[in-house]
């Protein structure tokens, strides 16, 4: 297996979420963490598993709103819970260009098991790995009770979707 570093400044994350009145969107980069992998010939070789660990600071999130960056960070707890985290903990492949991932996602201090999918694309020879996926999530899971403003409810499921671009170490 060979180890690829995170490109923070080209991997990325959104979160989408709704509530009574509107959407509400969060992007974030500045994703860091490790993966490792066996690929080649532009796909992950065949029999090989895939492990990793994703960081991102609660406070790269930013929704263009200030007033809900902050309550957003406050009801996360911020400063005591200043990151999230993913660890792959197990992985099949599913063909040549995609994985199904199974992990524990950190956020507020919960750890929670999730499964998901993800597409893989490998190029300049093996030197660069990217994989993107998405996967809804119930915030109330990890004990985070959406906020109400007024007449404002913000509904508790949220979809993520990352951009992971990572080099070979």
């Amino acid at each position: 297996m060979a180890r690829y570093t995170i490109d923070p400044e080209a991997s990325q994350v959104w979160v989408a979420g709704t509530s009574s009145v509107h959407p509400i969107h969060a992007t974030a980069t500045g994703l860091e963490g490790w993966i490792d992998v066996e690929a080649g010939d532009g796909a992950v070789a065949a029999g090989t598993g895939l492990a990793g660990e994703v960081r991102i600071a609660v406070a790269a999130l930013r929704s263009g709103n200030g007033l809900v960056d902050r309550e957003t960070r406050r009801r996360i707890d911020a400063r005591r819970h200043p990151e999230i985290t993913g660890v792959v903990t197990g992985s099949d492949r599913v063909a040549g260009d995609r994985l199904s991932l199974r992990g524990d996602l950190t956020f507020r201090g919960e750890t929670r098991q999730v499964e998901g999918e993800v597409g893989v694309v490998v190029d300049d020879g093996g030197e660069r790995i990217v994989l993107e996926g998405s996967q809804s999530f119930d915030v109330r899971d990890w004990g985070l009770e959406p906020p109400r403003f007024a007449m404002l409810k913000v509904h508790p499921g949220i979809d993520v979707r990352v951009h992971v671009e990572a080099r070979r170490a």
